[in-house]
Order: structure tokens, then C-alpha cells, then sequence
């Protein structure tokens, strides 16, 4: 049977969360057109309203994101402040942002742990000037500093050292900044910000391109499908726009029709494959379960970092995928949205599977599992009961 699916993508929280963040540093209303409403931006924007209202500790939960761009926007922001989180936000790096804030003026103290959250930060208005910040372990340290540089009388040079993680998200931060009337110039690994305050922008936040990983994933695993992704562009300020490109090479075909992106499955030939996830982290569970449902041999490379992000998902990957000769299976969430979508479309291959924490794609894509049921439920077998616990047989 031909699949067919016709999708409205949840919006980018990547974009959502930095045009959040310049209205912030801006002191404007955000006037933008597709926020997500996934958990993450919610938590960022009451955390920026809690702020403004004089709130003094601050939870940002488990977002990572509002974790590095809220220590820049509490540190530049007269008061004494406490970031906090969840326990596996503790657990995660801030320190080479801590380190280059310090270095620009502010003081902040590490409350439990050294070298992480949660945060004492006595903030007060920064000059700006010239700072190095390490790359390797996120991107997100270097967008939260230049986010807040064009409020900075003096902007920032900023020198990215080491490898550059995630780099294209940075780009992403750069590009948006411009569009916010941002004054950026980069030469090789200096990012120079001047002073120039944020102006108003109608900004049309674009579908989710992670997000569409997983339909991707849906599509190579089909045997005949036709789907359309609403709400895509390409190019796209996304870096991750790159598994059009890569899923290629499973048989899934792209193209736009009119202002949607169709996907197609075509035949293709199993061979090796390699894929380098150092810009693209969050594409590393989508490739790894396509790969292992259509029994393609592929490499993995650039996934040092992955045991940094919501679990350590090289790891929790690999104890999943050992699971596919059971029957029937469970799968373990491990705290993480990304390890949940990309497995379930293992149903398509494996039979109906179960998850013990489904609700966990709420961080990013909280109509997931409406998604696959009104869209997939045509060729299943039934479902059994419950909102989440099960996927299409």
C-alpha cells in the first residue's frame, strides 16, 4: 500500500528561541509569525518574563537552550540571580560561557558543582570588548554571547577556538541577528559584533527541519510513499535541511511542489555509507534507526559531543537498537525527544512497539504522536489504548 501523508510541521524552536532572545535584548514585543509551542520555548519565554518581572531564581528545567542564553542575558542585567535546573541539566557543560563572561566583567559563581549549572550570577551592564570561546563542546556558547553584543557599547570581537560543534547553528544566530538589523562581520575564526541596537522585525519562523528528519525516516523505511512536509524552505537557515541530501542516498527522493516539500521513496542500492554528525547532532538517532531498519552498514563520525546533549545518545542508541530481535519491543525513552521519534518509525519494519516515557517529544514536537496516528493509521492494524503508548503496527 502507498503511504501517503500530508504534514504541518511543528515550527523551529532553534529560530523561535534566538528570535526570542532579540526581542528580549531589545526590549520589544516579539512580533513573529510561527512560534513553536514546543516545551522548550514555552521555558525560555516565562523564563524571560519571569526575569523582566524581577524574578530572582530562575528554572529553566531541562532546556539547554534557555540554559547558555540566559546566563549572557542575566549576567549583562543589574541584579544577583540564580539559574537553576533539572538534575540532567546540571549535568551538562557551561563553563567555557562562564569563563568567557568572566573575562568580559561579570561576576558568577558556581552554586553546586564546578563547571555547572546552577549558576549565582551578579549581573550588571557589560562594555563588551574581546573574548576567546571554545566551540567544541556547543555552538550555543558563541550565540549567547554575540546575541547580547550589539547591546554592548563597545560590541565584541569574539575568537572561535578548537572544533567548531554545531557550527551551522551559529550561522543561524548570525543570519537572524542581521535580520534584527544586527551589524556582524566574520573572518575566519573572528566574529566581530558592533554596536547596534535590535530593531522590530516581522520574522516568519520556518517548520522544523529535526522535525522533519522523522518523516524522512517514515519515507525510507516505506516501501511507496508520497509525502508532503508543510511549511519547509530551501535553502533554509537549518543546517539541518542536510538530511534532504542525506536520506538520498536511502532511496528518499525531494522535491518542492508549489510551497511544499514532497518526499518520494525510489529504489536504491545498499552499499556503505558515511555520515559525519559534528554540525548535526540531533540528525545522529534518525540515521541510526533508518540505518537499522533497513539493514544499511554505516559509519558514524563527529559524535564526541553526543553524550552531552538530553542522554547520551551514542549509548542510548546502541542499547535500543540491540533490542529490535525481541518481541514484542519496549523501548526506554532516556529522557530524550529526539531517541523516541526516531525509533518509533521502527514500528514500520518490527511491529507495534511501546515506549515508557512517550511523553518526552513534548520538548520539541508536541504533536508527534497526533501526527503519526492521523497519518498512519490508514495502513495499520489498530492501536492499542492510551495517548502515547503505542505506534502504528
Amino acid at each position: 500500500m502507498k503511504l501517503h501523508c500530508d504534514i504541518q510541521l511543528p515550527a523551529s524552536k532553534s529560530e523561535s528561541n534566538r528570535a526570542l532572545m532579540l526581542a528580549a535584548y531589545g526590549d520589544f514585543e516579539p512580533d513573529f509569525q510561527n512560534v513553536s509551542d514546543s516545551n522548550d520555548t514555552r521555558i525560555l519565554a516565562n523564563a524571560i518574563s519571569e526575569i523582566k518581572n524581577g524574578k530572582r531564581v530562575i528554572d529553566i528545567a531541562d532546556c539547554g537552550t534557555a540554559a547558555r542564553f540566559l546566563t549572557t542575558f542575566l549576567a549583562c542585567r543589574s541584579g544577583n540571580w540564580l539559574l537553576t535546573g533539572s538534575e540532567r541539566m546540571k549535568q551538562r557543560p557551561i563553563k567555557p560561557l562562564v569563563d568567557a563572561l568572566r573575562r568580559l566583567g561579570t561576576n558568577i559563581q558556581y552554586a553546586e558543582k564546578e563547571g555547572f549549572l546552577p549558576l549565582k550570577i551578579e549581573g550588571k551592564p557589560l562594555s563588551g570588548g574581546k573574548v576567546q570561546i571554545g566551540m567544541s563542546q556547543s555552538s550555543q556558547f558563541a550565540s549567547s554571547l554575540l546575541l547580547a553584543a550589539p547591546m554592548w557599547p563597545q560590541g565584541l570581537e569574539l575568537e572561535l577556538i578548537g572544533e567548531k560543534a554545531s557550527f551551522p547553528y551559529l550561522g543561524m544566530t548570525l543570519a537572524m541577528m542581521r535580520q534584527f538589523g544586527a551589524d556582524i562581520g566574520q573572518s575566519k575564526n573572528v566574529v566581530k559584533a558592533a554596536h547596534s541596537p535590535y530593531k522590530p522585525y516581522q520574522f516568519v519562523i520556518e517548520a522544523d527541519w529535526s522535525a522533519a528528519s522523522y518523516w524522512y525516516e517514515i519515507a525510507a523505511l516505506s516501501e511507496d510513499c508520497e509525502i508532503h512536509l508543510r511549511g519547509l524552505t530551501l535553502p533554509s537557515l537549518q543546517g539541518d535541511a542536510v538530511i534532504a541530501e542525506w536520506m538520498s542516498q536511502l532511496g528518499v527522493v525531494t522535491f518542492m511542489e508549489k510551497e511544499t516539500l514532497v518526499l518520494r521513496k525510489a529504489p536504491f542500492v545498499k552499499r556503505p555509507l558515511k555520515f559525519d554528525f559534528s554540525a548535526h547532532p540531533d540528525l545522529y538517532p534518525t540515521l541510526a534507526a533508518t540505518c537499522a531498519g533497513l539493514g544499511v552498514e554505516a559509519e558514524f563520525v563527529g559524535i564526541d559531543n553526543l553524550h552531552l546533549k538530553e542522554s547520551d545518545r551514542v549509548v542510548a542508541m546502541q542499547a535500543e537498537l540491540a533490542k529490535l530481535g525481541q518481541r514484542p519491543v519496549h523501548f526506554c525513552a532516556h529522557n530524550d525527544h529526539r531517541i523516541v521519534m526516531a525509533l518509533a518509525p521502527l514500528a514500520m519494519r518490527i511491529g507495534t512497539v511501546t515506549f515508557d516515557h512517550p511523553e518526552v517529544v513534548m520538548k520539541s514536537y508536541p504533536k508527534f504522536w497526533s501526527d503519526i496516528r492521523q497519518q498512519l493509521v490508514k495502513i495499520s492494524n489498530g492501536l492499542t489504548d492510551g495517548p502515547f503508548s503505542s505506534v502504528f503496527p
